[in-house]
């Protein structure tokens, strides 16, 4: 790993003095996050998919801290973040319905770790980054961005259809900076089909490091 699980101490000292120095410059400190239209998955990203003859699951753990700064400006794992990039294709020829979809995710030490909307997870990046001066406007701008990358539960997924987007999962453990697992479980349960009453789950494994 880098040196943000070595000197996590030192790093945010560093983050807090350059946001210190930033909000110095300006008249009312701009936010230090952002979040792009598009994001770019780094090579070798590790990554798990699962598929039944009606939906194909991929998901993709931004894990490498490099591609986090680049992406967001900002360490999630230091805050305790791991952003995983999802990607659902309905292969069959119904809707499936996420709405009351339930994600379920795992270390490899059995704890687990809660998902965390993208409110919460933008005011975890506040917390520890400890953001206290900025415009309202542009957090308010910042939240719809965070929104707008999520992934979306939200309508049904239709046949054809490929949705893409961002979960957002707290790591296991007290406040502080993290390290990303070295095994990732997830399980989708809940998942049907529209108008049916059977419900299916899918489980994927990724080997995050």
């Amino acid at each position: 790993m880098s040196s943000g699980r070595k000197h996590p101490l030192l790093l945010r000292a560093f983050a807090l003095w350059a946001l210190a120095n930033l909000c110095g410059l300006l008249p009312a400190c701009t936010l230090p996050f952002r979040v792009p239209t598009q994001i770019r998955i780094p090579e070798g990203s590790p990554r798990g998919e699962a598929e039944t003859p009606d939906l194909a699951i991929r998901a993709t753990a931004l894990a490498d801290e490099e591609a986090q700064l680049e992406v967001f400006r900002a360490n999630l794992l230091l805050a305790g973040l791991l952003p995983v990039y999802l990607e659902m294709r309905n292969r069959g020829d119904a809707p499936i319905e996420l709405r009351r979809v339930r994600v379920e995710a795992a270390d490899e030490g059995g704890n687990r770790l809660l998902v965390r909307s993208p409110k919460q997870a933008l005011r975890q990046l506040f917390d520890y980054y400890d953001v206290t001066a900025y415009r309202i406007a542009s957090r308010e701008q910042l939240e719809r961005a965070f929104a707008e990358i999520a992934f979306a539960f939200a309508p049904a997924l239709a046949p054809g259809e490929t949705r893409r987007g961002v979960l957002f999962l707290a790591l296991a453990g007290g406040l502080g900076p993290r390290h990303a697992p070295a095994r990732l479980t997830l399980t989708f349960t809940s998942l049907r089909r529209a108008r049916s009453s059977e419900a299916f789950s899918l489980t994927l494994h990724i080997m995050a490091r």
